[in-house]
């Protein structure tokens, strides 16, 4: 697998989404946290974990629209430089209003969007098809590597130096990241000078790239399930669970990492392991993650077994959700040409993450007034049925387009050999010779035998 590093540009690339992983690990712990000291209420942290996702919307539309007409560096460095200076602007917003901290997180998220497109775009450019999966492998295992320790430091440097210290830490990292992508090499050519020149117009042409998968609009379907759902409730449920009924901040990152840690076995084994029905893999993958908001009903049953089993479904989850990503992103990386890969991949996470906002913003009240266990229950049992049910759809458990069927076409039937009499095809007579029921498979001496 490392020696997909010896690619300049992958290994530039994959070191500046490392150091983005790592920023992004930190910010919602720190953002969590930070908010339930200085605003307080489930209602607030929706408000804003949604913004951030809206603004993460807003990037992949605007990186739907540019993301393949200008180099991918460029893309890049500025998606950096934008999260790095919006999280830098939200420190002091935080001792303003919540809506200007809203504002400051929405920006960061746009700036999110657009990296995320551009750079599984660049991998699937740079590095070839026999090596994708191991590269998007990679990918995942660089960041999560972080990751795993990302939520625990998150926590940490919180106690430690308090949240404005944090952000600072997660903004100065993003900055990082885009001066890492800008040691990227200058002077290549955006994929598509169409991109460029009409925009819009041409964007056209990728939602009709979309609609003609049909394993790829399944999977879009699963994960706004899962984004909407799944993942948006435990984000608003577990800093409460850990705080009113697992003993405090310290389970909210143990959580994440075990989460983390689950992810990272997922990508060293796909790193190895390339499955025969990789959608297979990837959409029961997904519908792991399920297990996380049906864990989160049973602290208030019993919190120490409940505890166990909250940290195996982030475990399990974390694994779940990395066998779904790797082939995901290597089957549109080796079915979507390149001029419009880039698009596609900005209008997978438009999609998938546009719904989202609304269950941050819709599931406080749901928790509110129907109570936490019965939605927790819906949410993960149809995190479960969606995942599962896109199995259904043809080219889904090969993340492939199924092959047409071909009519089958009569076969003629042969010419009916002559018959010759038993002297004539025993002394090698021309017109034996000539026969086209001849077959030398059937002889026993053949070298075809």
């Amino acid at each position: 697998m490392l020696s997909i590093l010896r690619n300049r540009r992958f290994r530039l690339a994959v070191l500046s989404y490392t150091v983005s992983g790592a920023a992004t690990a930190i910010t919602p712990v720190a953002l969590t946290l930070f908010l339930l000291d200085t605003h307080g209420g489930v209602e607030v942290l929706g408000l804003v974990l949604g913004a951030r996702t809206v603004g993460f919307v807003a990037g992949a539309v605007l990186g739907g629209v540019v993301v393949d007409g200008y180099p991918r560096r460029t893309v890049l460095v500025l998606a950096g430089a934008v999260r790095g200076t919006a999280v830098l602007a939200a420190i002091p917003a935080f001792s303003g209003s919540v809506a200007m901290v809203c504002a400051a997180v929405l920006v960061a998220g746009v700036g999110e969007g657009i990296f995320r497109g551009a750079y599984q775009a660049l991998v699937g450019e740079v590095v070839g098809e026999a090596d994708r999966q191991r590269a998007n492998a990679l990918s995942t295992l660089s960041s999560r590597l972080l990751l795993v320790g990302g939520p625990t430091l998150a926590t940490l440097l919180y106690l430690l130096i308090g949240g404005a210290a944090t952000l600072l830490v997660t903004g100065l990292l993003w900055l990082g990241s885009a001066g890492v992508a800008l040691r990227l090499p200058r002077g290549v050519r955006p994929p598509s000078d169409a991109a460029r020149r009409r925009p819009f117009a041409d964007y056209r042409e990728v939602l009709r790239e979309a609609g003609r998968h049909r394993w790829f609009l399944a999977g879009l379907a699963s994960l706004v399930v899962w984004l909407s759902l799944g993942f948006a409730v435990q984000q608003l449920a577990l800093p409460l669970i850990s705080r009113d009924e697992l003993g405090g901040n310290a389970f909210l990152g143990v959580a994440l990492g075990c989460y983390s840690a689950g992810a990272v076995i997922a990508a060293l084994v796909l790193a190895r392991w390339t499955p025969r029905r990789p959608g297979t893999v990837a959409f029961v993958g997904l519908s792991l993650y399920g297990l996380v908001p049906l864990a989160l009903t049973l602290p208030a049953v019993s919190p120490q077994l409940g505890a166990v089993l909250v940290l195996t479904a982030y475990f399990l989850g974390g694994i779940g959700i990395e066998a779904f990503n790797v082939p995901w992103f290597s089957a549109i990386q080796r079915e979507v040409p390149p001029e419009r890969m880039g698009r596609l991949f900005s209008f997978d996470f438009m999609v998938s993450h546009g719904v989202a906002p609304l269950g941050l913003i819709l599931l406080p009240y749901a928790l509110t007034e129907i109570g936490r266990t019965p939605v927790l229950l819906a949410c993960g049992l149809l995190t479960i049925g969606a995942a599962l049910a896109a199995l259904a759809v043809p080219g889904a458990r090969d993340l492939a387009d199924p092959e047409p069927r071909r009519r089958s076409r009569p076969v003629p039937a042969a010419a009916p050999a002559p018959v010759l009499p038993p002297m004539l095809a025993d002394h090698g007579h021309p017109a034996a010779q000539r026969n086209p029921s001849r077959n030398p498979a059937e002889d026993s001496s053949s070298p075809v035998q």
